[in-house]
């Protein structure tokens, strides 16, 4: 009887121990590491499109600013947080980009941020991992912030990790996710949402950064 209950002790560590080991890069370098994004390395950019019957709308925003800690040896572990700058961002059309900035909108004067506050990742599968590079896609879960209104959301991405002396570079392709503008209390001037602007807007991203 106490040979059983210390070979299910043993069991229930080592299965504990595989439940928890984490997703990681087989790279020279090692724990976690404190990201910022820096447009010197590349123009991070968060791109926005809208479908709707009786228009299309395709935009960009001009300031994108954001850090993360990301752990090399334990992927899921990764936390984070993207900022959009709302009075940065362009329809390609002026008097519109005026009008995104409106009480009715986006109320950029209000909520002066759209954020993603990245809480962990799950679903990391390792891409390719050795020579100095790394590729792994996963799904990033947290709270995303629009218009005062926060909703707990999970993102494909893919994360690129270079070794590079003095600083190791990171890039983070953000894939199209859908975003519902009711959800978010954006109402928009009447009988606009729907027919000009889409009641769900996709929204995608590219994010480029260095380690501290």
């Amino acid at each position: 009887m106490k040979f059983r209950t210390i070979f299910s002790s043993l069991l229930c560590l080592c299965i504990a121990s595989v439940s928890y080991a984490g997703t990681g890069f087989n790279l020279n370098t090692k724990g976690i590491k404190n990201v910022t994004l820096n447009n010197k390395i590349g123009t991070n950019q968060a791109q926005f499109s809208s479908r709707a019957p009786l228009e299309n709308i395709d935009g960009g925003t001009a300031i994108v600013t954001g850090s993360f800690a990301l752990d090399l040896g334990n992927l899921e572990a990764t936390t984070g947080k993207v900022l959009v700058a709302v009075n940065t961002m362009q329809t390609g059309i002026a008097l519109r980009d005026r009008h995104l900035q409106e009480k009715d909108w986006l109320d950029g004067e209000s909520f002066p941020n759209i954020s993603f506050d990245i809480k962990k990742l799950s679903s990391v599968q390792i891409v390719s991992s050795g020579g100095g590079k790394g590729v792994a896609k996963a799904m990033a879960e947290g709270a995303f912030s629009l218009h005062g209104v926060s909703k707990t959301i999970s993102v494909s991405i893919e994360i690129t990790y270079v070794e590079k002396s003095p600083n190791d570079l990171v890039m983070i392709k953000v894939n199209d996710f859908p975003v519902s503008l009711k959800d978010h209390g954006v109402i928009g001037r009447k009988g606009i949402v729907g027919s000009k602007v889409s009641e769900t807007i996709t929204i995608k991203a590219m994010l480029y950064g260095s380690t501290n």
